[in-house]
């Protein structure tokens, strides 16, 4: 989706974009989600809520968009839908992967060919190009199950385009929306130190990365 449309706001004329996630915002989210598997909030079930939400508080700061703890979780399934893919691909003889061009490598045509008659959707990753490729496999390789993976290239497709639509534009001094669990006021105040921690500590590894 894009273009803009009008929603109500000062003289009703407040507009809004809408627009997909970008490298740089996925690099930070890469960053947020070490930090939290860093301080235990990931386990074998997957990432905790506070990760999510830890997210959901660095991106909009960094970047001045809104993202919900929703929008995070979406991300990261799309991760693992591209890594499933991708990993079952490079498995085969005749494939390698280019870190320069961050794509995927065809030694062999008639591989490829054969690859992609038995895995139709699969081609849709012949010229697919995964900047982020490296923090995918670092963050999703030991998440994927066996004879589960992504399901098929179609689903994680279908799954970014409406990624399109998740992150809308809110200008300065936009928030995050935050579903914080609270079964007591311990585990409320823990996790809301974990979050100013991850925030503090992204904010600062983004700041180097700019100078």
């Amino acid at each position: 989706m894009t273009g803009k449309r009008k929603v109500l706001g000062k003289n009703n004329e407040e507009t809004r974009s809408c627009f997909t996630w970008n490298l740089e915002m996925e690099r930070v989210l890469a960053d947020v989600l070490r930090d939290q598997r860093n301080l235990g909030n990931k386990g074998d079930g997957g990432w905790k809520r506070s990760a999510l939400n830890a997210a959901a508080v660095v991106l909009p700061t960094s970047f001045n968009v809104n993202v919900t703890s929703n929008n995070v979780k979406n991300r990261i399934k799309l991760w693992r839908s591209w890594y499933g893919v991708v990993s079952d691909i490079l498995s085969q003889s005749g494939f390698d992967w280019d870190g320069t061009k961050h794509m995927i490598i065809v030694e062999n045509e008639n591989a490829w060919n054969e690859y992609c008659t038995l895995h139709k959707s699969t081609k849709l990753f012949r010229f697919k190009v995964l900047q982020n490729w490296d923090d995918i496999v670092d963050l999703c390789a030991k998440d994927r199950v066996i004879g589960h993976g992504a399901k098929t290239a179609i689903d994680a497709d279908e799954t970014m385009s409406r990624e399109t639509n998740e992150v809308e534009f809110m200008g300065l001094g936009a928030t995050a929306t935050i579903d914080l669990e609270e079964p007591n006021s311990n585990t409320k105040g823990k996790g809301q130190v974990q979050l100013f921690l991850a925030h503090i500590l992204t904010r600062e590894r983004w700041e180097k990365k700019k100078e």
